[in-house]
């Protein structure tokens, strides 16, 4: 007779991760719940898992206008461009301090790392951003300042020295050029690393509100993390100063509704990424 090869210990971690994950699934069920409450409900009986009635109010308000919609599309946008930019500078960043012949990458890696260590702070970045690049209210000023991370070059870079040498040098003798091994060589094998550098970059800008609180004035360049940020300033102010305007307005669920809807299409990218992140983390921080 066959043995199982299933046991008690991992029974035991199964449940221990089953366990786990309901755990880290209650907050999110509970932030569903309440953005469908009724505002009234919530103020006198507190959060529950059922509501006691249901009410969208928080949604009719939230999509009344089209300020989410469009905030809702610039981010979607920057996110996308931004982390295409951001792919296409730290792989050919990283790459290049990978190649062994190339001559000064090792003073190249030092000033990329020096920013990790020490920063200009924000005055300095603030006047190159704004007087010299003439970024300010453009959507530039959402993107390009975050498109490079010292961090996911280095990442990139480590993981491109695990792919052997041999495969260049045999490209090179066949007359192939650097540009041509580049991508139609190294990027193939290279994709678990890239979709973990995708992931962080995409993450990075879907959450990025700094770069609107700083650098945009324009209502029509405001983020959707950047419009919750002023919703939940403006609910605050409005409960302080005036019993009225609050009164009407449904505070509790509202905040809770945008949450949904901010997190809502990036939570969706990483269970098609799953399966690279692990093996691109690993690989890539394996060499110094």
């Amino acid at each position: 007779m066959k043995k199982s090869k299933f046991g008690w210990l991992d029974i035991f971690i199964y449940l221990v991760f089953i366990i786990f994950s309901l755990v880290t699934l209650v907050p999110f069920i509970l932030a569903i719940m309440v953005s469908i409450s009724d505002e009234r409900s919530i103020v006198l009986n507190g959060y529950k898992f059922i509501p006691d009635l249901f009410s969208l109010d928080a949604y009719k308000i939230v999509f009344q206008d089209n300020i989410v919609t469009n905030a809702y599309k610039i981010t979607i946008i920057v996110t996308i461009v931004g982390t295409v930019i951001s792919l296409i500078l730290s792989s050919l960043l990283g790459y290049m301090m990978s190649v062994q012949k190339v001559k000064y990458r090792n003073i190249i890696a030092l000033i990329i790392f020096i920013p990790i260590v020490f920063s200009a702070g924000l005055v300095p970045w603030y006047i190159v951003v704004t007087n010299y690049l003439h970024l300010k209210n453009t959507i530039w000023a959402l993107i390009l300042p975050i498109a490079i991370n010292p961090f996911n070059i280095f990442l990139l870079r480590n993981y491109y020295k695990s792919i052997s040498p041999a495969l260049s040098e045999s490209a090179e003798i066949d007359g192939a050029g650097p540009w041509f091994i580049f991508y139609k060589i190294i990027t193939p094998l290279s994709m678990p690393i890239l979709a973990t550098v995708g992931l962080f970059s995409s993450l990075s800008y879907w959450n990025d509100f700094t770069m609107s609180l700083w650098l945009i004035d324009d209502r029509k360049l405001f983020s959707v993390q950047f419009l919750l940020y002023r919703i939940n300033s403006m609910i605050a102010y409005m409960s302080q100063h005036s019993n009225v305007a609050s009164a009407r307005m449904p505070s509790e669920t509202i905040v809770f509704a945008m949450f949904l809807i901010t997190i809502g299409p990036i939570i969706l990218v990483y269970p098609y990424l799953q399966k690279y992140f692990v093996k691109g983390i690993m690989v890539g921080s394996i060499k110094g």
